[in-house]
Parts: structure tokens; sequence; C-alpha cells
């Protein structure tokens, strides 16, 4: 894999150039100018972020709420057959199917936004 130097046009020409891998060179190209400053998502890459997967919704009333207990069964808005979100910082990112994998839940991503309508939304 190689290194490629990418320096900002916009930056002064005695600020420090960055060193981009191929990932990061390619997401920098497909976005263009749709995000300012991209240069710096490179120093985003390795943030933790907040995923969740949404099986469905559900709307009670606060008496509803402190009437659960153990083995209450609250129904969702969808069906058992449809995609569940997946959703990063609480932005869609994909839906998906919920799987079992040695005994784990998982989610097998079945359709994902492209990479520049995920950066809007999460930019």
């Amino acid at each position: 894999m190689s290194n490629e130097r990418n320096p900002d046009p916009r930056t002064p020409a005695d600020a420090p150039t960055t060193v981009l891998d191929a990932e990061s060179t390619s997401l920098l190209r497909d976005l263009g100018d749709a995000v300012p400053n991209a240069q710096n998502l490179d120093l985003l890459l390795d943030v933790n972020l907040q995923v969740s997967v949404e099986l469905g919704r559900a709307r009670l009333k606060f008496r509803d709420v402190l009437n659960l207990a153990q083995g209450s069964v609250v129904e969702l808005t969808r069906q058992s057959s449809e995609p569940v979100d997946i959703m990063v910082n609480g932005a869609l990112l994909a839906t998906g199917e919920v799987v079992v994998v040695d005994d784990h839940f998982a989610v097998r991503v079945t359709k994902l936004l492209n990479r520049v309508e995920r950066l809007k939304r999460v930019l």
C-alpha cells in the first residue's frame, strides 16, 4: 500500500503536509469539495463511535412504562421480517438483518448508504 502526499491547496505553503493511506486518499477524492476541510478527516479515523441497531419503536404512556415487569412484552412498529436500522451516533448508516453467530446476536449489513451520503449526514 503506497502513501501519497496530499497537501491542501487552500493551506499556506509553510503548513505541514500529511501522509494519507490509500483509503483516506480515495475518500477525499470521493468527497471532492462537498465537505470543507476534508483533509482533517484523517485525524478522526481512530475515534470511537456509538453504533446501535434499532429493531423498532414503541410509543407508551408513562403509566404503561411504570407497569413494565419481567416478562412484559412491548410490541414494536416493525414486522420480524423487516430490516433493522444500523445507526452511528444517532444517524442512519445502513440497514441489515439480525443473525446469530456462536450464540450471540449480530447484524448482517444488507444495504449501506454511499460514503458521501453517510459523511454528509454526520458532518
